[in-house]
């Protein structure tokens, strides 16, 4: 709705690039918080931080100029300016979850242990990171008459000039922030490490894949569904596979005759 916050001069702090700054600053600083309640070391912590914060941004843009490569082959100036919008959330995934093995794995840490920190700091990253969305105009829903028009030079005004869009953005915010609300809760009860990272997994994708049917930014490919559709099936069913055998090998067996 606002792409551009504020303007002084030739300086101008886009609204994408200011939620998407508040997102990692407050996804980074939640997850320092946890480590430092759990006593994990924080040189450390630190160093991971900031690693997986660059590659999972690194892999964010990369799978969004991927998708869009015939613009960007094009207009390759374009590829620098990400606080105009532009970032990929499972690219991201991808990347991060690469170098976080590499990294718990070379400092001695748990991998479970830290994805069980990372999963509600990075829902509530996700949820301001979405507000930036609807403000820029991007992720933007399909035509309805509950919605918001979106102003011309914005992906979403310049696709439905006039018309009032579903905002999905919003609507992704607040079930990222439930999202986050149900993990935090859990993560006091669940002690089983790797469990609150892969029920995450299934939140968000069960999440990204009904969402789906509201957005229009992007094509259906088959069956009338989009590419992260097809993503989020997959990786629903993976961390529903995950958690179903983490509980099933974690369950005690008990003596024959014996109850509890």
């Amino acid at each position: 709705m606002y792409r551009i916050l504020l303007k002084i001069g030739f300086l101008k702090i886009y609204s994408y690039g200011a939620f998407i700054s508040l997102a990692f600053l407050i996804s980074i600083l939640y997850f320092l918080h946890l480590a430092r309640k759990r006593k994990l070391p924080e040189a450390e912590i630190v160093s991971l931080s900031f690693w997986v914060l660059v590659s999972g941004f690194a892999g964010a843009r990369a799978f969004y100029v991927i998708h869009y490569s015939e613009y960007f082959l094009h207009y390759p100036l374009e590829l620098v300016k990400v606080w105009r919008g532009g970032l990929v959330f499972y690219g991201g995934l991808v990347f991060a979850l690469i170098v976080g093995l590499y990294l718990t794995h070379r400092f001695g840490l748990s991998f479970f242990e830290i994805a069980d920190l990372t999963a509600p700091s990075l829902s509530l990253g996700i949820a301001i990171g979405r507000i930036g969305c609807f403000l820029n105009g991007c992720c933007y829903g399909w035509p309805n008459r509950i919605g918001f028009v979106f102003p011309p030079g914005s992906p979403a005004g310049d696709s439905f000039p006039g018309e009032r869009l579903i905002p999905t953005q919003l609507i992704s915010s607040l079930d990222l922030f439930i999202i986050f609300l149900v993990l935090r809760k859990l993560g006091k009860k669940i002690n089983r490490a790797g469990q609150i990272f892969f029920l995450f997994l299934l939140l968000y994708a069960l999440h990204r894949f009904f969402i789906e049917f509201l957005r229009a930014d992007y094509s259906r490919i088959f069956l009338n569904m989009t590419e992260p559709q097809f993503i989020s099936l997959g990786l629903g069913i993976f961390s529903l596979n995950v958690l179903y055998l983490r509980k099933r090998k974690k369950k005690k067996i008990l003596p024959k005759g014996e109850m509890k």
